[in-house]
């Protein structure tokens, strides 16, 4: 007895095909769409199926491309009967059936189940043939409708976050190329299973997903949407999550966005990281240290800074300007200033600020302390002041000239490697951006991270990892131009700044020569060493304009080289 799924939303036809099939004495189970057909084939597993195209849930092209990527399924006989055969003859061939119906006159349904059984029985397979097309024509608006369906579908396939359909009882329908990849699963494995199945299972977020799905059918609950704060969990990835309830006529279908924050969560913690060690450093220093913004109102003063100035810790609330740290003193003998010219004196330090960098200059208080002060402009327009009490080291011109170089390398450089930091990159990327800009150069900005040096700390401690860093960055000197920048920013990452760039290819051949040099054996205390790299490429003004905007790219796309294999480099349009 042969067994026979009909997939048809049409109870009339369903009638009718189940009759016919019956008569020929088959074994029949019916599926009113391809989510019902879905769930059918978990235990039963047909010698037919009879499949229409036009469904609502899973469609019947989505049903077989399932079913002919299923090993388990995939030598199931498939025939299409579908209305738009005849208009969408070329696309439908695609789907890999055995047999291709066109639906016409129901006087015509027996023939064409006796059709179905005999070429079953035949053993013959994939006939690229529509039959069943006699007495009709091809209609206008159908294939007009069939081409805005294509564009759609290639829309929906082709954005970047992940874009899950479901039916009202939360059971996936349709995922995207991005969901699929995100989920680690094809839709022959998501299909009818829910979304709550990936999640992880922890934490209020989920519970809220779990409560929202639980009463989507019987209210009007708003949107959902997860917290930044608190990203959901798939396996290892970290995503946010929208849904949305769709209203149909009289039922409602259900969508779900969701997008793969893991590497901006990770650039987060990195920066984090990096600002605490920071703040760790700068609360350490013994000179006084006072970041500004372009308003002259206080972001920073440093440990150091509040002792110099004898100013408590509790009115730094975020509010205070500079000009209210001068008041401060005002009546404390330390200015050389009368009462009555304070506010000229204020304005005029104030001016001075705002007129740039200044310094270093010596300034002597009243008290007899004296400090040497410095004010640096900052890349976003703001001011970083210096001052160290240089009362007992006055006479002393090399200690201050040591002092002086301390600022500036804890400024600009890099500790451990000397190279530059993030603050010099970008200084040098804005001097760079004006020349380019007025000579209508290219630029690269590359951002280089380290594979397999975390086995070096692990297995041989920091203190051997630091020195592999600093031969890394001088092997990262010789072989670029003296033109370009490189520049440590944390961790095993390096920034290059690629200068007078002709194209792509010369930015290629640059870092395949990096890759190259860093995976040269490291010698250290006896041991042989194997470290590699990979590189994330973005060009200017291809890719952007800005430093944050490029270093960002470039990131992204050091993620990819590393997704692909390690060892190797992509551009950001890669």
């Amino acid at each position: 007895m042969l067994k026979i799924l009909i997939v048809e939303n049409n109870p009339t036809l369903t009638r009718l095909l189940s009759h016919f099939f019956k008569e020929e004495g088959c074994d029949i189970r019916t599926a009113d769409d391809g989510l019902q057909a879905m769930l059918a084939l978990e235990d039963f597993k047909p010698d037919i199926l009879f499949t229409d195209i036009i469904m609502p849930k899973i469609s019947g092209d989505q049903l077989c491309r399932i079913i002919r990527t299923t090993p388990e399924l995939e030598d199931i006989f498939i025939a299409i009967y579908s209305s738009i055969a005849l208009e969408d003859k070329e696309y439908i061939f695609d789907l890999n059936a055995d047999l291709y119906l066109a639906k016409g006159p129901t006087t015509f349904i027996q023939k064409h189940v006796r059709h179905v059984i005999d070429q079953f029985r035949s053993g013959k397979r994939r006939e690229y043939v529509l039959h069943g097309v006699e007495g009709l024509s091809s209609r206008t608006i159908t294939e007009e409708l069939l081409v805005t369906k294509r564009h759609h579908r290639t829309v929906f396939e082709n954005l970047v976050e992940a874009v899950i359909e479901m039916d009202e009882k939360g059971l996936i329908i349709q995922a995207n190329k991005a969901a699929q990849e995100l989920l680690g699963l094809g839709m022959a494995d998501l299909a009818a299973t829910s979304l709550t199945d990936y999640l992880a299972l922890a934490g209020p977020e989920y519970l809220q997903v779990e409560k929202w799905f639980a009463d989507i059918a019987a209210t009007k609950r708003k949107d959902f949407h997860s917290d930044y704060g608190r990203p959901l969990l798939i396996g290892k990835n970290q995503v946010l999550l929208k849904l949305l309830k769709i209203t149909e006529g009289t039922g409602f279908f259900l969508i779900a966005i969701l997008q793969d924050i893991t590497s901006i969560k990770k650039t987060e913690n990195r920066l984090a990281l990096t600002l605490s060690e920071f703040n760790a450093v700068l609360e350490s220093i013994d000179y006084g240290v006072l970041f500004m913004d372009s308003d002259l109102r206080i972001h920073i003063a440093n440990r150091a800074f509040r002792k110099m100035w004898a100013i408590p810790d509790e009115i730094f609330d975020g509010k205070l300007t500079f000009r209210n740290i001068l008041s401060y003193n005002r009546y404390n003998d330390i200015y050389d200033a009368a009462e009555e010219e304070f506010d000229d004196y204020v304005s005029k330090r104030e001016w001075e600020l705002k007129r740039g960098a200044k310094g270093p200059i010596e300034f002597h208080r009243k008290d007899g302390i004296v400090y040497e002060y410095q004010c640096v402009n900052l890349p976003d327009g703001g001011r970083m002041l210096t001052y160290f009490d240089i009362t007992k080291h006055k006479k002393t011109e090399a200690e201050l000239a040591e002092a002086l170089n301390k600022v500036s390398n804890l400024a600009n450089r890099d500790i451990l490697t000397g190279l530059p930091n993030r603050r010099l990159f970008q200084e040098r990327f804005f001097s760079t951006l004006s020349i380019s800009k007025r000579k209508g150069w290219k630029a690269a900005v590359m951002f280089i991270d380290l594979d397999g040096f975390k086995a070096v700390n692990d297995s041989m401690g920091h203190e051997a990892g630091d020195k592999i860093l600093s031969m890394v960055g001088q092997r990262l000197l010789q072989t670029v131009r003296k033109s370009d920048t490189v520049a440590r920013i944390g961790g095993d990452e390096f920034l290059l700044l690629q200068t007078e760039v002709s194209d792509k290819a010369a930015a290629a051949r640059l870092a395949g020569k990096i890759i190259e040099n860093l995976s040269v054996p490291y010698e250290l205390d006896g041991n042989e060493i194997k470290i590699s790299a990979s590189i994330g490429i973005a060009m200017y003004p291809a890719d952007g304009d800005t430093s944050r905007e490029l270093i960002k790219k470039a990131d992204n796309a050091m993620y990819k080289a590393k997704s692909i294999g390690k060892r190797g480099c992509t551009f950001v349009a890669d």
